[in-house]
């Protein structure tokens, strides 16, 4: 079941959609977001194999998460045989972390939002 986030007037919204809504996220972000939440480490190719998708659909959902803060990435222990080319990594989203950003966030937008309104309220008035 799917978690909800309510509004004060009782409408609710997938807490999934509320975050690509926040965040401009795709819905293969936050495919991958989930995935990462339920799942801890993992890597590009586990990723793929989990959403049965190309690692070049999980890159670029993983570097927009990135962007945004959203998730951490560390390079991955390398295997005996030295590869040349790009390193592989580990992504996970740190739980704490995530929902310290989303708080920090929604408390930014409630900010802007109150402005938005005085300064609306104070054109009112003046015109």
């Amino acid at each position: 079941m799917a978690e909800k986030v309510r509004f004060p007037d009782g409408r609710e919204v997938d807490i999934h959609d509320f975050i690509a809504f926040m965040y401009g996220l795709s819905k293969s972000d936050v495919e991958v977001l989930h995935i990462l939440l339920q799942n801890g480490k993992m890597t590009t190719d586990d990723l793929s194999q989990k959403l049965n998708v190309t690692k070049a659909s999980i890159s670029k959902a993983l570097n927009n998460l990135l962007d945004k803060g959203l998730i951490q990435r560390e390079k991955a222990p390398a295997e005996k045989e030295e590869r040349k080319g790009r390193p592989n990594y580990i992504y996970w989203v740190e739980k704490e972390r995530l929902y310290k950003k989303l708080e920090a966030d929604l408390e930014k937008l409630a900010g802007t939002v109150k402005d938005a309104l005085q300064k609306h309220t104070a054109l009112e008035i003046v015109i």
